[in-house]
């Protein structure tokens, strides 16, 4: 991903920064991942998703259907096993098709409410009973 889109990636990093406890991300560049197991989804937009998701589907070999659909670019994409799209569910309104067989995604994303712990901790900036990396150099 660095090499395709180092912009995103970028951004996303600044998120892994601010963890609290200066914990590292498994799912580095995202912050959160999501397993959906045999789900069809109605057509949506995730609001809250910061820039861009990547999804990778999990099927057994005799899956059939489920394509992940985006809207907006008129797209239906058949994945497979092991397949892999990034896109910004933010921006594309998108669902997958029904099917049949055992189907599973991983969907790695960050949220953008980590813009309000950026810049204040969401709210706990400058209390005296945690430590920020936004705090002061006093280290409060």
């Amino acid at each position: 991903m660095e090499k395709i889109l180092p912009g995103q990636v970028d951004e996303l990093k600044v998120y892994l920064e601010v963890l609290p406890f200066q914990q590292a991300s498994a799912v580095y560049p995202f912050t959160g991942c999501v397993l959906n197991l045999n789900v069809t989804t109605k057509v949506h937009r995730d609001p809250n998703d910061k820039e861009i998701c990547l999804v990778i589907a999990i099927t057994d070999e005799d899956c059939e259907g489920g394509e992940l659909c985006l809207m907006e670019p008129g797209l239906v994409l058949g994945l497979r096993n092991g397949d892999c799209v990034i896109f910004p569910s933010c921006k594309t309104s998108h669902f997958n098709l029904h099917f049949k067989g055992r189907r599973a995604s991983l969907v790695f994303q960050s949220d953008k409410s980590f813009d309000d712990w950026l810049r204040d901790g969401n709210g706990w900036d400058g209390n005296i009973y945690i430590r920020l990396s936004t705090n002061s150099e006093e280290g409060l």
